[in-house]
């Protein structure tokens, strides 16, 4: 094999290669995660100030990941009868199968089946008002 065949199949191999990527990329989703994402970032003060709310309680909030269910445990000092908030799942690959379900706790425990949840991995954001008082937690999650 002489150079002039070495370097038509190297640039052969190169364009394949360029075609396969264009045509990999425009194959891709490009979802935002949160659809009003400035005005998420607006508030972003607000965040900060309830996560360290929740962070100064002296209970910490506990998710617990079962088969068939997620179970909130949420800290005593930041739950009672007039606790209004949302738990919103974001899903990582598909705005579609995001979800948001509102806080509504026995005990200061809430379950959330998961057949309401598709698999896959979700940014969990927990966002809550007890008594005048802001609270706000958000995690990574995988639902199997």
């Amino acid at each position: 094999m002489n150079w002039g065949n070495k370097i038509l199949i190297g640039i052969t191999v190169f364009v394949t290669g360029m075609c396969s990527m264009v045509y990999v990329a425009m194959k891709q989703t490009n979802e935002v995660v949160d659809e009003k994402y400035y005005e998420s970032e607006l508030k972003f003060q607000e965040k900060i100030d309830a996560s360290k709310n929740l962070a100064n309680l002296s209970e910490n909030l506990v998710i617990t990941n079962n088969k068939e269910e997620l179970v909130i445990q949420f800290p005593k000092e930041a739950v009672s009868n007039n606790t209004k908030g949302k738990i919103v799942f974001l899903n990582a690959l598909q705005n579609s199968y995001d979800v948001s379900i509102a806080v509504n706790t026995v005990n200061g425990i809430q379950s959330i089946n998961k057949n309401k949840l598709a698999k896959g991995t979700y940014f969990l954001k927990i966002d809550w008002v007890n008594n005048g008082v802001a609270y706000y937690h958000q995690q990574n999650i995988n639902i199997q």
